[in-house]
């Protein structure tokens, strides 16, 4: 401990060394923006690149009217929860705020690594076989994902899912 340092100088200090220390690999990716925004800039920046992903397949697509909806966009007449992660320092991919009891066909999970977007798409029903965890210790109303980089498909795989 630096007696000299103000807690300020110190808190900046072990920020800089931790992020140094796991964002080696993001350091000069062309999405290291998204590690700065919010939870919140993070999902609508997800739901708007799904609904562009959708009409760059030919595939209709449309926002839910309401940010607060049971599900996030229709494409193709599916409804999709739509959920990202950044790789973290293990090539992994953790997608929080899970929840079983909203009314969506698909879960959306899409993987942003420094230089790709990775995704995968679970049927809502095939989720109580994923290995979730509870976002809460003893409470069960939102989950996380854990998916490995090779767990998730390339973007060119999109529309194979609407087909």
């Amino acid at each position: 401990m630096n007696p000299l340092m103000n807690p300020l100088a110190y808190l900046a200090k072990l920020i800089a060394d931790t992020a140094q220390a796991s964002d080696q690999k993001w350091a000069k990716g062309r999405l290291v923006g998204i590690k700065a925004l919010s939870a919140t800039e993070k999902g609508n920046i997800a739901e708007d690149f799904v609904v562009w992903l959708a009409r760059y397949y030919n595939l209709k697509s449309e926002p839910h009217e309401s940010k607060r909806g049971e599900y996030d966009v229709l494409v193709a007449g599916t409804k999709l929860e739509v959920k990202m992660a950044s790789e973290d320092v293990s090539g992994n991919f953790q997608f929080n705020g899970i929840r079983y009891d909203t009314r969506y066909d698909f879960l959306c999970a899409l993987g942003i690594s420094p230089d790709q977007v990775l995704f995968n798409i679970y049927p809502r029903a095939q989720l109580l076989s994923l290995p979730l965890v509870p976002m809460q210790k003893g409470a069960n109303a939102t989950f996380k994902l854990t998916r490995k980089k090779s767990e998730l498909l390339d973007l060119s795989e999109f529309p194979s899912f609407f087909k």
